[in-house]
């Protein structure tokens, strides 16, 4: 029998340092308030795919488990003061939005250069 908190992290969603999303949640790197609504609704994604995507639901309920466990930390860390939510005013200004889309869609054109070229890093 499966364990009930049994997880997933998958390494190719690491950084050429080795961390993932998850670390660079819990460093504080993004606004806590958007790190939490992105494991909260990510872990109610894969509750809400399971059984439906593929017969067996064991893989969404791992990651369900995996998004709710980060969601759990980061909810803790934000109330012991370790991560904050500096930054949140610009994530949700639309001022000046036309320039970051530029520089957004530029980053991932060269991002997807990178890949087809194999000048990306794995």
């Amino acid at each position: 029998m499966r364990k009930v908190t049994e997880t997933i992290r998958p390494k190719y969603y690491v950084d050429r340092r080795g961390h993932d999303l998850f670390y660079e949640f819990e460093q504080g790197n993004y606004p806590a308030i958007l790190a939490i609504g992105f494991c909260y609704l990510t872990m109610m994604k894969y509750e809400r795919r399971a059984g439906k995507k593929t017969a067996d639901p064991t893989e969404d309920l791992k990651k369900a488990r995996t998004y709710f466990a980060e969601y759990e930390t980061l909810l803790r860390k934000r109330a012991e003061g370790e991560i904050h939510d500096q930054g949140l005013d610009l994530a949700l200004s639309y001022d000046d939005f036309k320039r970051r889309k530029e520089i957004y869609l530029k980053r991932l054109e060269r991002i997807e250069e990178d890949i087809k070229s194999g000048r990306a890093k794995r």
